[in-house]
């Protein structure tokens, strides 16, 4: 879909769907705003942080996708090799990305495998304000950074390790993408790890809001080293990083 015709439905009331071939994998996207558009074709840039989870993905695992904005990385490990039979819990507390996640999902026919939550994941639990950029599909809302914001919304805000009890729920994967707050959300899984650590934790590591740093003033790389984490992967990105890190225990890649 081009940018002329989107506009062209938007004026009509027509909605806008669109077939793309992203890595690999056939995608039907609901298509609200045209940054949605340049997302989907700009997930070349995360090809080498979905290749890695790929290789780490085993039949039946459960996945958490914690940012998963309009659910292209959730979609994409669904349909992916060794992903049929996964379960996804994709998080996404910014109200009308989550509206195009839930639509995403069903025009993949993805609702038995892909579980959308409109939740902020972090240290504790109660409201939190969301920092607000742009429109559909911008990536960059935060609740850690207030940097070029247009507005701020209030949130749900959870840990991972209330939501793991809640639900009876065990993620064997988890992607953090949380525009400088992965801190905060690793820190709330401090209950799970204690009980069965996730086998693999991917992060995209963001210069703004807390950067590399836990609540507790220490560097990430430090903490999950100290809970039996090594680091197996990282590719740094411009100003941030992406990093895979592997659990002691864990099998695979």
């Amino acid at each position: 879909m081009n940018l002329l015709r989107f506009y062209l439905n938007k004026l009509t009331g027509k909605p806008s769907v669109s077939d793309f071939r992203l890595l690999g994998q056939s995608v039907t996207l609901g298509i609200a705003a045209p940054r949605e558009i340049r997302r989907a074709r700009e997930i070349e840039i995360e090809s080498e942080l979905v290749e890695h989870m790929r290789k780490v993905l085993r039949e039946g695992d459960t996945i958490f996708d914690i940012g998963a904005n309009i659910g292209l990385i959730s979609i994409l490990l669904a349909k992916g090799e060794n992903g049929g039979q996964s379960q996804i819990h994709s998080f996404e507390p910014e109200p009308r990305n989550f509206r195009q996640l839930g639509n995403n999902i069903g025009l993949n026919n993805l609702k038995a495998q892909i579980h959308p939550h409109q939740l902020a994941l972090g240290a504790t639990e109660g409201q939190v304000e969301l920092h607000i950029r742009g429109s559909e599909g911008e990536g960059r809302h935060s609740i850690a950074s207030s940097k070029g914001a247009t507005g701020a919304i209030s949130v749900e805000l959870t840990t991972m390790s209330n939501f793991c009890a809640r639900e009876q729920v065990q993620p064997d994967i988890i992607k953090i993408d949380v525009e400088g707050a992965e801190g905060q959300v690793l820190a709330g899984m401090e209950g799970l790890l204690q009980q069965a650590a996730p086998a693999h934790v991917f992060l995209e590591v963001h210069p703004k809001g807390d950067g590399d740093l836990m609540p507790d003033g220490s560097t990430i790389q430090d903490w999950m080293l100290a809970r039996g984490y090594e680091l197996a992967w990282n590719n740094v990105r411009g100003s941030g990083e992406h990093r895979h890190y592997r659990h002691s225990g864990a099998t695979g890649v």
